[in-house]
C-alpha cells in the first residue's frame, strides 16, 4: 500500500504557541515550500483586544467631557495610573498655587473620568498674573494582597495646558517594576508622568 507521502500529500501539525506553520506539497521525492503563515495564541489576541478597548474607552470619555462641557468652566481630562484608567481610586486632588512673590496656596478640586472639576476661583488663579507655578497633587489608592496602599503624585501644569481642548495625564508608578525599568533612567522621583494633547510629545522609553 502506498503511503501518503508517495501520493504526494503531508499534514501539517497543530501548535498552540505562536508559530510560523509551513504548508509543503511533495512531489517526485522533493519538497517545495507553498505558502505560510503566523497563527497567534489566544493570550495575544486577548491583549490586542484589551488595548484596543481601551483605547476606545479613552476616545468615548474624552468625547462626552467636550460634548457636554464644551469650553465650560471644568477641564476636559483622562487619567491613567500604570495603563489603567482612573476611576474612583483619587482622593485629596488639590491645585497648587504659587506666586511671584513666594506666596502659596491650594484649592480643592474633583475628578471623574473625563473631567477636572474646576471652580471659578481657581480660574482666577490659573489667569492671574500673579501665579507663576501651578501644581496638580491627588492621592492614588491601591488595594492589594499586602493591603491598602496610597501613592502621592505631584504633576506640574503650565497655564497653557487648561486652554486644550482635552488632556490625557499619564503617570507610571515606578512601585511596579516594569515602569521603574522602562521609564526610571529619566527621574529622580519614584514616579514619572507625561501630560499628551493634540500636538504634543511623548516620553521616550531607556535602552
Amino acid at each position: 500500500m502506498k503511503s501518503a507521502k508517495s501520493l504526494g500529500f503531508c499534514f501539517a501539525q497543530k501548535k498552540r504557541k505562536n508559530k510560523t506553520k509551513r504548508f509543503r506539497y511533495v512531489r517526485g521525492g522533493k519538497q517545495t515550500l507553498v505558502c505560510s503563515r503566523t497563527v497567534h495564541s489566544s493570550g495575544v489576541v486577548s491583549k490586542l483586544k484589551n488595548e484596543l478597548r481601551m483605547k476606545l474607552k479613552l476616545t468615548f470619555l474624552l468625547l462626552i467631557g467636550i460634548i457636554i462641557n464644551g469650553f465650560g468652566q471644568n477641564l476636559n481630562m483622562v487619567i491613567e495610573v500604570n495603563e489603567r484608567l482612573v476611576t474612583s481610586e483619587i482622593s485629596g486632588a488639590y491645585l497648587n498655587f504659587e506666586n511671584t512673590d513666594g506666596t502659596k496656596s491650594r484649592n480643592l478640586v474633583g475628578y471623574h473620568p473625563g473631567e477636572l472639576i474646576l471652580q471659578s476661583e481657581d480660574w482666577e488663579k490659573i489667569d492671574s498674573d500673579l501665579t507663576k507655578e501651578i501644581t496638580l497633587t491627588f492621592d492614588y489608592n491601591t488595594f492589594k494582597r499586602n493591603g491598602h496602599q496610597i501613592g502621592n503624585f505631584g504633576i506640574e501644569m503650565k497655564k497653557q495646558d487648561f486652554e486644550r481642548r482635552y488632556l490625557i495625564l499619564r503617570v507610571y508608578d515606578f512601585r511596579e517594576r516594569k515602569f521603574r525599568k522602562r521609564y526610571g533612567c529619566l527621574t529622580d522621583k519614584d514616579f514619572i508622568a507625561e501630560l499628551n494633547f493634540p500636538q504634543g510629545g511623548i516620553l521616550v522609553r531607556c535602552r
